[in-house]
């Protein structure tokens, strides 16, 4: 089947594309290799640091770890003394071997569990150093926090952590420093760093990098953060900004006794560096601060804006009289005004007439028709005008359904509305998000078949499988109610929806709900059942949301169990229970997922998934399928997940 088949991933096929990827890989381990070297110089109180060896656990094991670990073990042979190298030498060994023994486990998608072990490793090694002198001591409990906090930053930087990623740049120019000699590169990387990024925080963490790197405490760092709060983003000032940063960066380590003429002419250089840099490269968070930060403001003032639409919109129904009442006063003013016995029945004797017409009120509403033995023996009997008086009640009956429909249609649309402005309302305010491939610890392993009811090449089941903005992937399939064409046309209109809701950056459950919406106002009656599944790469963990579909079914080795309940589909209504069930589930431990159209799940599909004994995908869509009768357009999805190779 067509709609179908495109869930299945395609590798890339092609040598330009091999030598493509090869050349990205070289790239990347010479860079890393590189960068352990200079990471390995970093100091702290004239202390060798293990940031170079952290780099190692910032990678799965692979050629990516190699790399780091052959940088780290050359740059602390080459910068740190005998006994150090060798301390921090076998710290890198120890944690690649680390990184080996336990990829593919539960422990790595623990958050805590890589900084624990750096600390632990670099805790056991330097446990020699504890029977020395208190100096030795401190140096002991900083090697530990530098482990843990290394692989935390670092893991963080790669998984898109903006400050995780200035911590890390800083650290490569603290390491850089005095290794060039007389010039000192780390003021001049510095100092171009900069005038390039023009962010507090950024200029404050690669000075405070490079004063525990044995400059002059806080000197450097009162050097690169003056200009920034001086001036901050200022265009009309950018000439202003390095001026004050070459003052800064020559007058400050001036006045702290360690100025020095490789000094100048380094920061001098840097400060040229930093604004060629800044007019001929500029940075993305730049032009962020810039033009873009105008867009970010209108799309700020666009979300207030829809709130405040949506604040003006009632949620509940100003109250009126009861609809007995609206019914019965119709039908007298009708009837009963120009009766010779109003003034008897509805002055003399109102509370009787009264308590006679509420008490038939239940069962006429109910009902929707009056009849002659829903009122009282004696009311009958009194009535001069008892045909057409019921004749004028069933009229106003008529009316009060037609305006109960009215109201709550308007109900139903005032929420759709709400609703839509709130999702949008969410998305415009939500920060924008690239493309992050980095930190995947997984890949996703899927395995898809279909077949159209009796055979037919139009099957009425669409599916797909997709990367979102981030580090999560996602899974949709939709089964269009009925079979042929317009079941097809229908659940691929549904896919598609979905699919460029989410790629564009709206939440899963938001586009589900303005997909609710969307099939409500258009009041089609076509309904498409969906099984959306989300899953993080980054830890294997993921969320599966269903709305009107049949049961999926997560295996765990020999045991399965049955996830999702009879619910209607999305266009029937909206808020309370009309809303996707979720479910939280992992598949990082080799679990797998089964996702199928009512056509496949039968009362064998249980066990059938129970008693396979194998571990392919594929095999196992293939196996329900060809159990499944052929009523009905069928379809199988099976979603597992394999650890990522480098």
């Amino acid at each position: 089947m067509k709609g179908i088949n495109q869930m299945v991933p395609k590798p890339l096929a092609g040598g330009q594309a091999l030598r493509s990827a090869r050349g990205k890989l070289l790239r990347e381990c010479v860079l890393l290799i590189a960068g352990g070297v200079l990471l390995a110089g970093i100091q702290i109180a004239d202390f060798y640091m293990p940031f170079a060896a952290c780099m190692i656990l910032a990678f799965p094991f692979g050629i990516r770890s190699v790399a780091a670990m052959i940088g780290a073990v050359a740059g602390y042979l080459l910068r740190c003394g005998s006994v150090e190298g060798i301390e921090h030498v076998a710290v890198a060994v120890l944690l690649f071997a680390a990184s080996a023994v336990f990829q593919g486990t539960q422990l790595p998608a623990k958050i805590w569990f890589w900084p624990v072990l750096a600390s632990a490793v670099c805790a056991i090694l330097g446990a020699v150093t504890l029977f020395g002198s208190g100096n030795q001591l401190a140096q002991w409990l900083l090697r530990c926090l530098a482990g843990g906090m290394g692989v935390w930053s670092f893991r963080s930087a790669l998984c898109g952590n903006r400050r995780a990623q200035f911590f890390l740049a800083a650290a490569v120019i603290a390491g850089v420093k005095g290794v060039a000699a007389p010039m000192d590169m780390g003021v001049l990387l510095g100092a171009a760093a900069c005038i390039f990024l023009q962010e507090i925080q950024a200029c404050a963490l690669i000075g405070i990098m490079m004063d525990i790197g044995g400059g002059s405490f806080y000197c450097l760092t009162a050097s690169m953060i003056l200009p920034s709060i001086l001036f901050g983003r200022s265009k009309q000032k950018d000439l202003l900004q390095p001026m004050m940063l070459l003052i800064a960066l020559c007058v400050l380590p001036l006045l702290f006794g360690s100025f020095s003429a490789g000094l100048v002419i380094s920061a001098a250089i840097g400060v040229g560096a930093g604004v060629l840099l800044r007019h001929w490269v500029p940075a993305p968070w730049l032009a962020a601060n810039g033009a873009d930060m105008g867009a970010a403001e209108r799309l700020d003032t666009a979300a207030d804006i829809l709130e405040l639409l949506r604040k003006q919109i009632p949620e509940k129904q100003i109250a009126s009289a009861s609809e007995a009442e609206s019914v019965y006063d119709g039908a007298a003013e009708q009837i009963c005004r120009c009766c010779a016995r109003f003034h008897r029945c509805w002055q003399h004797r109102a509370e009787q007439t009264l308590a006679a017409l509420n008490g038939a009120s239940k069962t006429i509403i109910d009902r929707g028709v009056a009849q002659k033995e829903d009122f009282p023996q004696t009311f009958r009997e009194n009535c001069c005008h008892l045909e057409g008086f019921i004749t004028a009640v069933n009229q106003e009956l008529e009316g009060m359904l037609f305006r109960r429909r009215y109201q709550m249609e308007l109900r139903e649309s005032r929420q759709v509305l709400s609703e839509e402005f709130r999702c949008v309302g969410e998305f415009l305010r939500s920060p924008v998000q690239t493309d992050r491939m980095t930190g995947i610890q997984f890949r996703p392993i899927i395995g898809a078949c279909s077949v159209g009811k009796n055979g037919d090449r139009i099957n009425g089941d669409k599916g797909v499988c997709f990367a979102g903005n981030n580090r999560d992937y996602y899974v949709l399939l939709c089964d269009g109610m009925g079979s042929g064409k317009e079941a097809s046309e229908c659940s691929g209109e549904t896919v598609r929806l979905l699919e460029q809701l989410i790629k564009s950056g709206v939440e899963a459950e938001n586009a589900l709900k303005i997909l609710n919406g969307l099939e409500l106002l258009r009041a089609a009656d076509r309904f498409t059942t969906i099984d959306l599944l989300r899953i993080d790469l980054c830890c294997g963990d993921g969320t599966l949301y269903k709305w009107g579909s049949a049961p999926s079914f997560w295996r765990n080795c020999d045991s399965v169990k049955k996830i999702g309940t009879a619910s209607l589909p999305p266009g029937v209504g909206v808020g309370g229970d009309h809303a996707p069930e979720q479910y939280r589930l992992s598949l990082k431990r080799g679990e797998m997922l089964v996702l199928a159209s009512d056509g496949a799940v039968g009362t064998e599909t249980e066990a059938t998934i129970c008693s396979y004994c194998g571990t392919s995908v594929h095999e196992l869509a293939a196996l329900l399928i060809s159990g499944a009768p052929t009523e009905d357009d069928v379809s199988a999805v099976v979603i597992s997940l394999k650890p990522y190779a480098s």
